[in-house]
């Protein structure tokens, strides 16, 4: 178990470890990374307020020569924390250009971004729309720098552009130590030569991913910033601790060492201790129970005559295998006769419950064509073949066939509607025969069923509720309940119970009642379970016939019909399944309930 543990601990949770500081690595370096582009995002802001601009529109167009004065002092540019700003004409002539230092401001000519010659100031000039944006980083003389710049257009953002504006700022030292201050990430840059060896495998592989180096102290991340090029510019550097791992290998280290010594303890005393008070009774007992199972002889008694639970058990072991002695010998004698007949006697009330919808459904299509409405026709037909019908008889007569017909087509569905039915139950009674048939010698088989399906094919015994006077109401959320059952047993136990209810309602002599059928969630023995509830307004019953209600040949029905094996049947089948059937009522005439625990699937 101490190896099991210290295998575990080291395969799940140091690597968990080692990912967290990965993990936490990488967000830091993600964090560098936008605060650097909020930077920039800033720098863009800057030039997108500047450069959209009636005054700046005018001065490049050299219709504002006061707007250097008012408008390009060293106070207001270092209140932008800019360390760049240049001014170019359409014809890429530089206007206006300084570098922004504390002491003053200077030419930019030597950062070698604005050189007329160089590839670099042809892209910040290039402008084709007013929207038109260039944001990035470049190299200059004095570092990398942060450059964003915007064609300069009205304020009303139109055109003509009448040049460009340039704003930079350094990604210098005093930068870096503002981004390690507000993401609180030890951060360090490097040139792309200049970096360790896996950053700058990195920035040669793949600019903008995220490299991960760890050694025993630190977990480093590196990423790579490109210039406006595409070409790696800045190699990123962030460090963390490794105090997450170090803190979980303490911790796997003290508890499997923890483990190892209490498990030496235990195993020693507890070896002992059972070896003597349990497991040599219990070998004895074993070893008894293998004679009995070897021999087949129930006679053999154990006689221990020890006074703890083992002795306990022994003794009603003793008294549990002479009473399966004598029931065996009178199981033998009884179970071929009891067996044939209880068969018979099952599929018989399960049959006849199918057919006693079917043959109601039968009854009512003979009523229905019992009419003499379409005898009537013919003759009414023949009237109004009669050419001297006069015209007022001939509108009735043709008003009489097309209710007629009318009243035929009514009479059609209805009948069609109890034909299927009665279908469906003769199907119900092929199945129920051909499931005798298949499983008469083995037992049924258990599925995963979802409750409102069997109960759709169970309410089909109900006869038509609307002549009695009966509401079936059935809980809408079945579908969510799934049980573990045999289809057919399972649709017989309930169609049985739901009809039982119908006819306690007929016998309550009220002229009508409801049925009811909800179910819940339920444990019995910490199993999960299903109890379905089947509660009707009929005539109830009295605390005496509940404790009979489920035993063989008992019944509360008339003695002309047939009764006393429906719901003992349904006891045992529901068993049979894993469940159990119980049955509640508050006295006579106050309805009954029935509820029906399956295992849940």
């Amino acid at each position: 178990m101490v190896l099991v543990s210290w295998l575990i601990l080291h395969g799940t949770v140091t690597p968990a470890f080692n990912r967290l500081e990965r993990s936490a690595a990488e967000t830091d370096m993600v964090r560098v990374r936008r605060a650097i582009q909020n930077e920039l995002d800033k720098l863009a802001t800057t030039a997108g307020d500047w450069a959209p601009w009636d005054e700046a529109w005018r001065y490049v167009r050299g219709e504002n020569p006061g707007f250097v004065r008012s408008n390009l002092d060293l106070a207001t540019l270092t209140n932008l924390d800019l360390d760049l700003l240049a001014i170019y004409d359409t014809t890429g002539r530089r206007i206006w250009g300084s570098l922004i230092e504390k002491d003053g401001l200077a030419a930019p000519d030597g950062l070698g971004i604005l050189d007329p010659s160089g590839p670099t100031l042809g892209k910040l000039l290039s402008h084709p729309t007013l929207d038109s944006r260039i944001d990035g980083f470049l190299q200059t003389s004095k570092g990398p720098m942060l450059v964003s710049s915007r064609p300069i257009i009205t304020s009303a953002k139109q055109g003509p552009i009448a040049g460009t504006l340039i704003l930079g700022q350094f990604f210098d030292a005093a930068r870096v130590a503002g981004l390690k201050q507000r993401t609180e990430v030890d951060l360090r840059w490097f040139a792309p030569g200049a970096a360790p060896a896996p950053a700058a495998s990195l920035a040669a592989a793949a600019p903008g991913a995220i490299a991960q180096v760890a050694d025993e102290k630190f977990v480093r991340a590196y990423s790579v910033l490109p210039d406006l090029s595409g070409e790696p510019l800045i190699v990123l550097e962030a460090s963390s601790p490794r105090e997450v791992s170090a803190i979980g290998g303490r911790a796997v280290n003290g508890a499997v060492l923890s483990l190892a010594i209490a498990g030496i303890i235990v195993a020693a005393a507890m070896w002992q201790l059972l070896r003597r008070i349990i497991l040599r009774p219990l070998e004895r007992l074993a070893a008894h129970i293998g004679g009995i199972r070897e021999s087949g002889d129930l006679s053999v008694m154990l006689n221990d005559d020890r006074s703890d639970e083992i002795g306990a058990l022994a003794r009603e072991f003793d008294r549990m295998t002479s009473d399966l002695h004598q029931a065996r010998r009178q199981l033998l004698e009884q179970s071929f006769k009891a067996g044939k007949a209880d068969t018979a006697a099952e599929v018989l009330h399960n049959i006849r419950n199918a057919l006693t919808p079917m043959i109601n459904g039968i009854d009512r299509v003979t009523r229905m064509f019992q009419g003499d409405a379409a005898r009537r026709i013919p003759q009414a037909a023949a009237e109004l073949g009669d050419p001297a019908c006069p015209p007022e008889r001939r509108e009735k007569l043709v008003a009489y066939i097309r209710s007629a017909f009318e009243h035929l087509d009514a009479t059609r569905e209805s009948a069609l509607e109890d034909l299927n039915i009665a279908s469906r139950q003769a199907h119900q009674v092929e199945a129920i025969l051909s499931d005798q048939e298949r499983f008469a010698k083995v037992p049924p088989v258990m599925e995963k069923l979802p409750l409102a399906e069997v109960l759709e094919e169970a309410v089909l015994v109900l006869p038509a509720r609307e002549e009695h006077g009966v509401t079936l109401e059935v809980q809408r959320d079945l579908e969510q309940f799934r049980v573990r059952a045999h289809r057919v047993g399972l649709a017989q136990v309930l169609g049985n119970v739901i009809l039982n209810a119908f006819e306690a309602i007929r016998r309550g002599g009220t002229g009508g009642g409801r049925i009811e059928v909800s179910a819940a969630l339920d444990s019995q023995q910490e199993r999960p379970m299903v109890r379905v509830t089947v509660r009707d307004s009929g005539c109830g019953f009295t605390e005496a016939e509940s404790q009979r209600i489920f035993q063989r040949g008992f019944t509360s029905k008339q003695p002309s019909e047939f009764a006393g094996l429906g719901l003992h049947w349904c006891a045992n089948s529901v068993a049979a399944m894993g469940g159990r059937i119980l049955a509640e009522s508050d006295g006579p005439g106050c309805g009954a309930a029935f509820h029906v625990l399956l295992p849940a699937a």
